[in-house]
């Protein structure tokens, strides 16, 4: 693995989360991540890894980028 692996998810899924992919696409409308949930989504992608979260915001990502479990609060 190589930064440049990384940078690119992190672009990569950047624009999936703004519905600008180029060959991706999602029915949910367009979101901002934030700039430490994207390094969190494309290390998972990267890795990967299972992502464990409360957070909903990455539910988007399953399945394309990233496997997904999401804890009940």
């Amino acid at each position: 693995m190589k930064a440049e692996d990384i940078t690119d998810k992190y672009a990569e899924i950047d624009t999936f989360s703004q519905r600008k992919h180029p060959t991706l696409s999602h029915n949910l409308s367009a979101r901002n991540m934030g700039k430490n949930d994207l390094w969190i989504a494309a290390s998972a992608a990267i890795t990967q890894s299972i992502l464990l979260t409360f957070d909903k915001d990455f539910e988007h990502l399953n399945e394309f980028f990233l496997e997904l479990f999401v804890f009940e609060s």
